[in-house]
């Protein structure tokens, strides 16, 4: 690596500081403002109307500080990597209940955009160079269904069809720990055709539009006339250049991996980072909340770093000081 990309790295990771920074300080002024008490979400009704009680639990959750005070405290025991401690969930610290529910949207996310790429991109090269075919209409019609259809509404329908009246598949992930893997992955496959189809639809468009762009350029159109073969031309000039966009496009999907679908875990019973998302707001654990949201914002900030510096790499015409060398 060179010292300029050397530069050019470190610059980004100290600018990825104050992002963390303004990040942490908006979510907790939205968490802090949104309606609910944690305290009161915890209890049972009869508990809720004790003035004494209510105020017992809030001390007790640290809630009773001033509000400068918690996010002091907060940012503080973030910067140790603290997460701090789950109000519910067993009071487990949130590091943990992280670490032990993201092996299950490794699992379901990455084999998601794994087929979502395998099947988008040779679909979105042959939609490229067969302009206004019924083949390229064909995809640009499905890919607007799939980026169109609500992803809840799609799990229900699939649950509904294959699960209940066809019996195919389980509806829900319940018993697939327990399962061998000649059943468990069965319990795979609804919530990662629900996830796989708008991102096949996503990349197809993309790839269709980047081959498009590329194939109309002029180095392409010199290699034809030096008398290369469509293939020699459509995968040994066009299509190394046009899937350079892609990798900026694939790299933001990447962080979906750690943060998970909070819907669709949600309607599979699946135990991600998703679901755990979605118990948490349910809960009001401002911790596992703001634990999650800072993971999933860190991912984020860290795969556009990565995806710059792949980009510089594969590109020599990119320049890590913000212009273009050519």
């Amino acid at each position: 690596m060179s010292s300029g990309m050397r530069a050019y790295v470190l610059r980004r990771v100290i600018m990825l500081v104050p992002l963390l920074l303004g990040l942490s300080l908006i979510m907790f002024l939205l968490l802090r403002l949104a309606p609910g008490d944690p305290a009161t979400a915890m209890m049972s009704p009869q508990a809720a109307n004790n003035p004494e009680i209510v105020a017992q639990t809030r001390k007790n959750l640290g809630l009773d500080e001033p509000l400068y005070m918690q996010y002091v405290i907060w940012v503080s025991n973030l910067a140790t990597g603290d997460l701090g401690t789950a109000y519910t969930f067993n009071n487990k610290p949130v590091l943990s209940l992280i670490g032990e529910r993201v092996v299950g949207t490794l699992q379901l996310q990455g084999a998601a955009i794994f087929l979502g790429i395998m099947i988008a991109a040779p679909v979105g090269i042959l939609s490229a160079t067969r302009q206004y075919s019924i083949w390229d209409n064909s995809v640009t019609v499905g890919s607007f269904i799939g980026l169109a259809l609500p992803s809840f509404w799609l799990a229900l329908l699939l649950q509904v069809w294959l699960g209940v009246k066809l019996g195919w598949f389980p509806i829900i992930s319940t018993g697939q720990a327990s399962a061998d893997w000649a059943e468990r992955w069965k319990y795979f496959v609804l919530p990662i055709v629900v996830l796989t189809l708008p991102t096949i639809a996503y990349f197809a468009r993309f790839m269709r539009s980047s081959m498009l762009e590329v194939i109309n350029q002029d180095y392409v159109t010199t290699a034809r006339a030096k008398g290369l073969n469509r293939k020699q031309v459509l995968y040994g000039h066009a299509l190394r250049n046009a899937l350079l966009p892609m990798v900026t496009v694939i790299g933001l999907q990447l962080p979906q991996i750690i943060g998970g679908a909070v819907i669709i875990e949600q309607i599979f019973a699946w135990p991600g980072v998703g679901l755990l998302a979605f118990d948490a707001i349910s809960r009001r654990d401002y911790p596992v909340i703001l634990g999650i949201t800072m993971v999933a914002g860190a991912a984020i900030m860290v795969a556009s770093v990565i995806v710059d510096v792949v980009y510089t790499l594969l590109d020599p015409r990119v320049s890590v000081a913000g212009g273009s060398n050519g």
